[in-house]
């Protein structure tokens, strides 16, 4: 999601927490329209990794790293697999990476993730989606064969700018995303494997986690 100008105090709140170099790429991300994870996103990010200690995580979707710095500094034993179609936004990961100490513990794949997930082996702990919105159906069932049994996937702009729920203001070229949101949201709710809730943070925020069987 784009960074607007009223995110920006609430950014370089979560900067100065989280410590360098990511106050300089809030800033990078703003001058250059850049999506970088929500300021209360970022915060959640933190929180559940601090809270589960998980031993990998998963990214789709790096852009300049930032919400992986996050999640590698919550965490000093946690490593991170992280996905990036973009050659150039790559690269600035790695160095942003570098400049936070943090890329012993970060592999980067550059590549589209739909051809990158099938020959993921490793189970992961926790897996953060921020990627292309329409493709998040087509994660699904990859992400889930990924997920380790007590893992927990966190799907980021679920509502997609708040047209999801607001079907009247839905404009013509964003139709096809949002009734994919839509349709996806229905699949996730319809899953019997999954838990599901929707966050109001940021764009929304859906959380799933396996569901234990009952006896």
């Amino acid at each position: 999601m784009e960074i607007t100008p009223n995110d920006i105090k609430f950014i370089r709140w979560i900067a100065h927490k989280f410590g360098y170099p990511l106050d300089e790429m809030e800033k990078y991300a703003y001058e250059n329209y850049i999506p970088i994870a929500k300021p209360e996103v970022a915060d959640f990010l933190s929180f559940i990794v601090k809270l589960k200690k998980p031993n990998n995580i998963l990214e789709i979707g790096t852009a300049i790293g930032y919400s992986t710095i996050i999640m590698a500094k919550a965490y000093s034993e946690v490593s991170v697999v992280t996905i990036e179609r973009d050659i150039n936004l790559a690269e600035i990961a790695k160095e942003n990476f570098k400049k936070a100490k943090v890329e012993d513990r970060i592999e980067l794949i550059c590549g589209e993730a739909q051809h990158v997930l099938p020959n993921l082996t490793k189970m992961y702990d926790l897996i953060f989606v921020d990627a292309a919105k329409g493709q998040y159906i087509e994660f699904y069932k990859e992400l889930k064969r990924l997920l380790s049994k007590e893992g927990v996937i966190l799907w980021d702009n679920i509502l997609y700018k708040g047209y999801v729920v607001n079907e009247k203001n839905v404009k013509h070229k964003r139709r096809t995303i949002v009734y994919r949101m839509r349709e996806f949201i229905e699949i996730l709710y319809q899953d019997k494997t999954l838990y599901t809730v929707i966050l109001p943070l940021g764009d929304g925020l859906a959380v799933s986690f396996k569901e234990e069987s009952s006896c």
